[in-house]
């Protein structure tokens, strides 16, 4: 099921929330218009907007103040992508070349710096400490994690726990905030607000996680960028942690040593069949089911609706996507 027939029950509120989003990012300066078209050319799949709508929607209805919520969680994500993108040195996402590739790192930096200004921009317009406490808390915890990866850039001896801690804060933080946020502004009660959260947590984990696996086996055509990106940058992922824990000890460091150079064919090749004996990618894709079905099976006390139905086929949607 695509995501379009997924959120269709918000289809009119993801259509504004859209269309805010680039008339928020209207420059004063015309000179820069071609940086926000560029940016739009790279849209998502508006995860995070959908998870804030359909939480308030499931918690007790949506108001105003849930727009404006979606666009700046969704402005917080862009940013953090061509962040991203300047730190991995990346020259593509989504098929179109990224902001770094075309205007270079000085004006990347400043253009994301540009997102989240704009994006605290409407947030203070709220006049709301909690939205702002949370979403403060939450770059925090993103940023935390993020530097947390890069210290551990080319270390064999990341486990999967830690791994697992890191993508929680790099990038479940996020989708976490979002469902809390839709939830407390739709009134809430307490346990609709944790179970929410808790639901964004760990489907933004299972996320990141099938992302790492579609890098080692999925197809370029479709992901709009190089494969095997993580490994050549130093990240281990959790199909090669699982590969390195499963191999004997005098086979790890060879492994490893193809692993980070896995930039020839050969290699590839060698790498692939590794994971395929040792099913280190089903591993990873059984972990994301794992954690997609502790979060469906959360909202079992979030009363029945259409938009409870989608928030279980957007899990649904995570663990089956291939791009």
């Amino acid at each position: 099921m695509s995501t379009d027939a997924i959120l269709a029950p918000l289809k009119d509120q993801m259509r504004e929330v859209e269309e805010r989003i680039y008339s928020d990012l209207s420059p004063a300066d015309k000179r820069l218009s071609d940086l926000v078209f560029h940016i739009s050319k790279i849209q998502g799949k508006r995860l995070r907007p959908a998870l804030l709508l359909l939480s308030g929607q499931c918690a007790g209805g949506l108001i105003p103040q849930h727009i404006d919520l979606a666009v700046v969680v969704e402005l917080i994500h862009t940013a953090t992508l061509v962040h991203d993108d300047i730190i991995d040195e990346a020259v593509v996402r989504r098929h179109i070349e990224t902001m770094n590739t075309k205007w270079g790192s000085k004006i990347s930096i400043l253009f994301g710096d540009y997102l989240f200004s704009r994006a605290y921009t409407i947030l203070s317009a709220l006049d709301s400490q909690v939205s702002t406490l949370i979403m403060s808390q939450t770059i925090n915890t993103l940023c935390e994690g993020e530097m947390v990866q890069l210290l551990r850039c080319y270390d064999a001896g990341v486990t999967e726990s830690e791994y697992l801690s890191i993508i929680e804060r790099k990038t479940a933080s996020l989708c976490a905030a979002s469902c809390k946020l839709g939830a407390i502004s739709a009134g809430a009660n307490k346990k609709q607000i944790e179970v929410l959260t808790n639901y964004g947590s760990k489907i933004g984990m299972a996320f990141q996680i099938i992302d790492d696996c579609l890098d080692v086996v999925g197809s370029e055509e479709k992901m709009g960028k190089p494969m095997n990106l993580d490994a050549q940058i130093g990240k281990l992922t959790l199909p090669f942690i699982r590969l390195v824990d499963k191999l004997p000890t005098d086979r790890r460091e060879s492994t490893l040593e193809l692993i980070f150079q896995n930039n020839s064919k050969d290699s590839k090749a060698a790498i692939a069949d590794l994971l395929a004996e040792h099913d280190a990618v089903d591993y990873a894709y059984e972990t994301a089911r794992r954690l997609v079905k502790d979060a469906q099976d959360g909202l079992s006390i979030i009363p029945d609706s259409a938009c409870k139905t989608s928030l279980i086929e957007l899990g649904d949607y995570v663990v089956k996507r291939d791009r």
